[in-house]
């Protein structure tokens, strides 16, 4: 997710882009990006003049999903 910080500055930024819920787009750093947002992220982020691939989208993916889970104990 670090990557898409710097298209854009905020998850509300990001949301609006997208035209998803704040909510939504704040879960994605802990839970993955769902691959069907893959396409329209990748859109939004042409719309603003930078490059993201499916392939670094699905990294970013299991990234947040491999990290161990802080609440569990």
């Amino acid at each position: 997710m670090e990557q898409l910080r710097t298209i854009w500055p905020t998850l509300a930024d990001m949301a609006a882009d997208l035209g998803c819920p704040y909510p939504t787009v704040a879960s994605w750093p802990k839970r993955g990006i769902p691959p069907r947002r893959f396409a329209s992220i990748i859109a939004a982020a042409r719309r603003r003049g930078a490059d993201v691939t499916f392939e670094q989208l699905l990294a970013m993916s299991a990234d947040a999903t491999a990290k161990p889970n802080e609440d569990a104990a």
